[in-house]
């Protein structure tokens, strides 16, 4: 659930905000906040749905001016002739301030709610 609603708003605020990372990282941080369940799931699921989403539009944007700008990057970046190490690049710095962003969230709101007490019959 973390994960698609994350992947369906960054996907959104993006065509509003034009690749602001602060977008990213407060979107992550109000969902892990409200829907998050555990620490690791809510980091997982940020991580992976903002490496989709910005890979993917990175890569729709490539297509679209015949991959000039990239070719360009990766040469002055020393990266091989081949661009498509900036999608992943690219991904990983968007999933990583995802994913730190909402670790903080569910933390945040961790801190607001206690966690039930385990009951000897159940174990949850």
């Amino acid at each position: 659930m973390v994960f698609i609603f994350i992947a369906i708003l960054v996907f959104s605020a993006q065509y509003f905000m034009h690749w602001q990372i602060w977008s990213v990282a407060l979107i992550s941080y109000v969902v892990a906040g409200i829907l998050g369940r555990t620490a690791w799931g809510v980091f997982f699921s940020a991580f992976f749905s903002v490496f989709l989403v910005w890979s993917g539009m990175a890569f729709w944007q490539d297509i679209q001016n015949d991959q000039i700008l990239s070719s360009r990057i990766a040469t002055m970046l020393g990266i091989a002739n081949t661009s498509e190490w900036l999608f992943v690049i690219t991904g990983l710095l968007g999933g990583i301030v995802g994913s730190i962003s909402a670790i903080a969230g569910y933390y945040v709101k961790r801190i607001f709610i206690k966690a039930r007490p385990k009951t000897p019959i159940s174990g949850r």
